[in-house]
């Protein structure tokens, strides 16, 4: 391939321009290296200063952490232990009404007095032998009927 041609003067401008290019370059590269150690100089003459105060700052920091977490955590365990309280309100809502047992002992005792009742109030009557011969009329044999004695009155109704 055939590369275009450039004119001679164009070639000499163009030679130049990259001359002073590299040489700006140079110069550029030199005054940068310069200011690099200047840079590194100041750097490590300021370092014990800039720890320090990233010391500090890094202390403040975590104070204010820890002060933040502090207050957390209290709210944290303020919010658990209301949260507690109120759960523990709605299983047991209240305390209980005191138990009356007088009333349990007296309805016991009814329960008793009526069971009791009903045994005696339920029972049939006995049923009644029948005499089939007639009661005697006789005295017995060592009882005396004679007319003043208390047995003979006794049985005349009289006293």
């Amino acid at each position: 391939m055939n590369a275009p041609s450039i004119p001679t003067g164009t070639r000499e401008a163009l030679d130049r321009a990259r001359d002073q290019a590299e040489a700006a370059l140079a110069a550029l590269g030199g005054t940068v290296e310069e200011l690099a150690h200047e840079v590194a100089g100041k750097v490590e003459e300021n370092l014990p200063v800039l720890a320090e105060r990233a010391g500090r700052i890094a202390g403040h920091a975590e104070a204010v952490a820890g002060a933040a977490a502090a207050t957390a955590l209290e709210k944290l365990d303020e919010g658990v232990l209301t949260a507690r309280r109120e759960l523990a309100a709605r299983i047991d809502p209240g305390t209980p009404a005191p138990r009356r047992w007088w009333w349990i002992g007296a309805g016991l005792l009814v329960t008793a007095l009526s069971i009791a009742g009903w045994l005696v109030l339920s029972r049939r009557p006995q049923p009644v032998e029948q005499v089939t011969e007639p009661p005697a009329t006789n005295p017995p044999g060592n009882v005396d009927l004679g007319a003043g004695s208390p047995a003979a009155a006794a049985r005349n109704g009289h006293s």
